[in-house]
């Protein structure tokens, strides 16, 4: 049975399919019959194309099928199908299976030399009709018609190997080599190779990228709400597309002439932010801060840097209340900070009584009437009832609410991976696929490095760059398993706290990549996973990642997370879809 290529063929009118068919199963095994072969110098025509090739050792044959009705007058062919559309030709079909044949040898004299001696010709075929004329031009030894169709066509192109030999012998004087195994290999990789693709990881990326730019139509609604609402929460998981939208409002209210004031938690987002709109005409209309950076700015113009210097409190209790406190004592005797309109990104860290009393003079007319939008992530809400409370103080003011749904950051693939270590879930809703976010294993602290080398020499060999992968761990740098190291995989290791303009591979502690996002985030220092106490830094840290997450996990910890996936499992299957709520 010979090879068949393709093994089913598209488009093939009923006369092409039936020989092609009785090829397969007539002719000896390995010979390949190949159908539909283009030719893009064909010598008469732009384009040209033979029914089908042979390939066997008897030799190589270009064939000619007319199915159908054939006839001919005036010069004039005319060939189809009772009931059909017929169509004509000129040419006659032995002189356009010679000329295909000639294009054919052509072509892989062009790729091999070696092609040259070995034994070419042409048939044609015609299974539904007898064809009797005759004529100087038509070459009734290569034809087979509906007579011997029915035969043996090993048969057909044994009469195909004799007549062309002889010519060969009387014409030229030359005996052609009959084609071996290997050439008959060596043919079809020159006519129809087996084409594979290398897609290289940053290539997907990029068209990965490209779907996840699109809105939803969660986040148009809610930029649709914006405009209509002079207050209004966002609320919405890890990547549902939060910032995009703050980010958004925030130009279009400046280039209306309103002054903006932005605001989050973090400080490297508000760099961030700052850079995405710095090319903006309206960013003059724009002030992007870290509200802690404002704070202080406040409290050092109103004299009480030494007050606040002289706390000795833990962090939290310094964020949460003296910065605040401080600031709204500041904050009396500068009323010009206020802004037209405020826009809160991470609000979830901010709700608290203290920080809203110092949102209040922040905007003009304060919460109660003045216009402002916050965005938060529910799911990270840190301050307990205390939240819920000062989220009651702002309901006396009146705010339109929008809760955003699909995840337009993340692939389906890093959403699992974030829900699983985590163990608080991520909307699957609306990821697209992507690569596989596997778990590395290791064993012992020293282990580390040289699997997170590897790891990275490979990202780089497959095209993803630098600047879109980053070292997330849940320590800073110099508490963390790189603390001393300087360089991996040849680039520098860039602590993101302290410089994020040098090229080279960037490191952040998860707490303050919070807001951010990158391609690609390796995740170490995972030694709690499944513990309440981290939940919510592993949610908010390895969420970051929008394509691939890779976590680097100590081999002793690979039944907690087989746990954590088992679970992960039933909290899915529990919910009935791909969205877990």
């Amino acid at each position: 049975m010979a090879v068949l290529i393709p093994d089913t063929p598209k488009s093939c009118p009923h006369g092409e399919r039936i020989v092609y068919e009785k090829f397969g199963r007539d002719l000896d095994d390995n010979w390949i019959v190949l159908h539909s072969l283009g030719l893009t110098r064909h010598p008469t025509k732009l384009w040209g194309e033979i029914d089908l090739v042979i390939l066997s050792t008897e030799g190589v044959f270009a064939i000619e099928i007319k199915g159908g009705h054939v006839s001919c007058q005036d010069g004039i062919w005319t060939y189809g199908y009772p009931g059909n559309e017929s169509y004509t030709r000129r040419e006659d079909p032995w002189t356009q299976a010679k000329s295909a044949m000639f294009a054919l040898k052509r072509r892989l004299v062009e790729v091999d030399p070696l092609c040259t001696d070995l034994l070419y010709g042409y048939g044609v075929i015609m299974p539904h009709v007898h064809f009797a004329a005759t004529g100087p031009e038509l070459e009734s030894a290569v034809l087979l018609d509906k007579r011997e169709f029915g035969l043996d066509l090993n048969r057909y192109i044994g009469t195909l190997k004799s007549y062309w030999s002889t010519v060969y012998r009387e014409r030229h004087g030359s005996q052609p080599r009959r084609p071996s195994q290997e050439d008959i290999r060596h043919i079809r990789a020159i006519l129809r190779p087996n084409v594979e693709s290398t897609l290289s990881l940053g290539s997907w990326f990029t068209g990965l990228e490209q779907e996840l730019l699109q809105l939803t139509n969660g986040q148009i609604k809610a930029a649709r709400g914006l405009d209509n609402n002079p207050r209004t929460i966002i609320r919405g998981r890890a990547g549902t597309g939060k910032t995009i939208i703050a980010i958004d409002r925030a130009r279009r209210l400046a280039a209306a002439g309103h002054d903006v004031l932005y605001l989050c938690f973090n400080r490297m987002l508000a760099d961030h932010v700052r850079i995405s709109l710095s090319g903006d005409e309206c960013s003059s209309h724009i002030r992007v801060r870290n509200i802690h950076s404002l704070f202080r700015e406040a409290i050092a113009e109103a004299g009480l840097n030494d007050y606040l210097n002289r706390q000795k409190v833990e962090p939290l209790e310094l964020f949460g209340r003296v910065f605040p406190e401080l600031f709204v004592e500041a904050a009396f005797d500068y009323p010009s900070r206020a802004a037209d309109v405020l826009i809160v990104d991470e609000a979830q860290d901010l709700m608290t009584g203290k920080y809203l009393e110092a949102l209040d003079l922040l905007v003009r007319d304060g919460l109660r009437h003045g216009r402002w939008h916050m965005f938060l992530d529910p799911m990270q809400n840190i301050y307990g009832t205390e939240a819920t409370v000062a989220e009651a103080r702002l309901r006396d003011a009146g705010f339109a609410e929008y809760e955003l749904r699909e995840n337009c950051r993340n692939t389906r693939q890093v959403a699992t991976q974030c829900s699983i270590i985590s163990g608080i879930d991520i909307d699957l809703n609306g990821t697209l696929e992507g690569p596989e976010c596997d778990c590395l294993y290791f064993t012992g602290p020293e282990a580390l490095l040289p699997i997170l080398e590897e790891e990275v020499t490979r990202l780089l060999a497959s095209d993803v760059a630098p600047h879109d992968i980053v070292i997330l761990s849940t320590h800073p740098l110099s508490r963390s398993s790189l603390a001393g190291v300087e360089k991996i995989a040849s680039l520098p290791l860039l602590d993101m706290t302290f410089e994020q303009n040098r090229e080279g591979l960037q490191f952040s502690s998860m707490h303050a990549f919070k807001g951010l996002e990158r391609n690609v985030v390796l995740a170490i220092d995972l030694d709690y996973i499944g513990e309440d106490h981290v939940a919510m830094l592993h949610y908010a840290g390895l969420s970051r990642a929008r394509l691939m997450l890779r976590v680097f996990v100590d081999s002793g910890k690979q039944q907690v997370y087989a746990a954590q996936a088992k679970s992960f499992g039933r909290r899915l299957v529990g919910s009935g879809s791909r969205t877990i709520s």
